[in-house]
């Protein structure tokens, strides 16, 4: 606790402000105020971001400028947030497609470039602006100070690391991580034969609380229930990257002797929602953003009721996103929570359906290994990782317009050594070009889908080229 509030109050702010020129401790501050807001100031403090930033994007967004005055819409503040949903929904297409000109005048040349991977199987790339990652980085910290993994925490990250190995970058990222003092395991290298080593290194490394992706998290603690293995007392498990269901809570909670905290992002805008402890729902990040559920037609629905998620990021002032569909399904809860936060709570979020891919050499493969990769490659509009076989793996890309023949030379075997890599020798791996991916019949679209699960995956539309 003591190096915790050292690095919070001292060592955090002064790399923060100093070495990287960012505002994000004082955002940190200003958020856990915010969270205490009542319902009132809150409100009247999300219109006044709203109104500002309609505003900004009328002055200098031409793309939205045309777009909502085709739609009728003219520049004047919003007199309650509900007139919001007067304003059309965005795409990713959309955006893609008018990309130059979603760049707001006044910052072409000063943003900053993100690929997503796509947690719903469509790859994404947008511009945003320094300050909204110091305030989206800041809204993270909160959430996870709810389940005592903030600042300076003692925190084991059952992640894919993305760290660099060695010389001077693995020497860097170690200094930088130690002094957040956290430590990455990798779980995109599971396997039957590891799995005891990784639970053997974070009980070594007596971690004050856990991070990471749901299904991995679930394989782990379910060996550890097996196994009779158990870490020293931590205050919480924050689950990631997909929809945490009771069973994978259950064995979670039980195994590590915590609650664990279901969270809600993405990298368009990092954190979204996050459990607090009493566990009813998911508080949305209301003081930085808008989260809408719509219906079809795009207008909203009522709490208790499913509805397509639309985003407006009240600060990304660069390429701002306004009440632009996700490609996931929420549910607001009808019920407010009694911890005194009067952010609002969503119930559920459904969606983000990654299945483990076991080999036959013992291997497990967690979906996220192929939202990782999918950043590597733009030219691909949607993709599915499909196990097909017990030992066969079939990776599905429909392609972008005006890709050509897909892939520059090389790069088509590029990404069949990169599959081949992640689930080793004992699968096969089919890269099989398509026209269109499509969802299921709930309107989802699994990223990766197991042996076990294949039967639920509509068929393929359009095959051009298999391999």
């Amino acid at each position: 606790m003591v190096y915790e509030r050292l690095f919070r109050r001292v060592l955090f702010p002064g790399y923060e402000a100093v070495a990287r020129q960012r505002s994000t401790a004082r955002y940190l501050d200003e958020l856990e105020k915010n969270q205490w807001l009542t319902r009132g100031p809150l409100y009247a403090l999300q219109l006044q971001r709203v109104n500002a930033l309609l505003a900004h994007c009328w002055a200098e967004v031409p793309f939205l400028k045309t777009y909502w005055a085709d739609h009728g819409l003219r520049a004047r503040p919003l007199a309650e947030l509900a007139e919001l949903a007067t304003y059309p929904t965005m795409t990713k297409e959309l955006i893609t497609a008018n990309y130059d000109a979603m760049i707001a005048t006044s910052w072409r040349g000063r943003t900053m470039t993100k690929l997503t991977g796509g947690s719903t199987g469509d790859p994404f790339r947008f511009e945003y602006t320094m300050d909204s990652y110091a305030r989206r980085t800041a809204a993270m910290w909160r959430g996870y100070g709810w389940a005592g993994a903030g600042l300076g925490a003692r925190t084991a990250y059952l992640w894919g690391t993305g760290m660099r190995k060695g010389g001077w970058g693995g020497l860097k990222d170690r200094l930088y991580h130690g002094a957040f003092n956290r430590r990455f395991f990798d779980v995109f290298k599971l396997s039957d034969d590891n799995v005891d080593g990784i639970i053997d290194a974070v009980r070594d490394y007596g971690p004050d609380a856990i991070v990471g992706y749901v299904a991995p998290l679930a394989l782990v603690a379910r060996r550890m229930l097996a196994t009779g293995k158990r870490l020293s007392p931590v205050r919480g498990v924050i689950t990631a990257a997909e929809a945490l269901y009771a069973p994978e809570r259950q064995d979670i909670e039980a195994a590590f002797a915590c609650r664990a905290f279901n969270s809600y992002g993405s990298r368009e805008v990092m954190l979204m929602a996050s459990e607090c402890d009493l566990h009813v729902g998911l508080h949305v990040t209301a003081d930085q953003m808008v989260l809408e559920t719509l219906d079809a037609q795009g207008r909203p629905v009522e709490p208790g009721w499913s509805g397509s998620v639309a985003l407006t990021d009240l600060f990304n002032y660069g390429m701002p996103l306004v009440r632009y569909l996700n490609g996931d399904c929420a549910t607001y809860a009808v019920e407010p929570c009694a911890c005194g936060r009067a952010l609002p709570l969503l119930a559920s979020i459904e969606g983000r359906l990654l299945d483990l891919i076991r080999a036959p050499d013992g291997r497990i493969v967690p979906g996220e290994v192929f939202v990782a990769m999918a950043l590597n490659w733009p030219q691909v509009r949607k993709y599915q990782a499909v196990q097909t076989a017990t030992d066969v793996l079939q990776f599905r890309v429909a392609l972008r317009e005006g890709s050509t023949d897909g892939w520059q030379s090389g790069e088509r075997e590029a990404v069949l050594a990169k599959l081949q890599e992640a689930v080793g020798a004992s699968m096969r791996v089919e890269l099989v070009e398509v026209d269109d991916i499509p969802a299921n019949a709930t309107g989802k679209r699994r990223i990766s889908v197991s042996l076990e699960n294949v039967a639920s995956v509509p068929p393929l539309a359009g095959v051009s080229k298999a391999s």
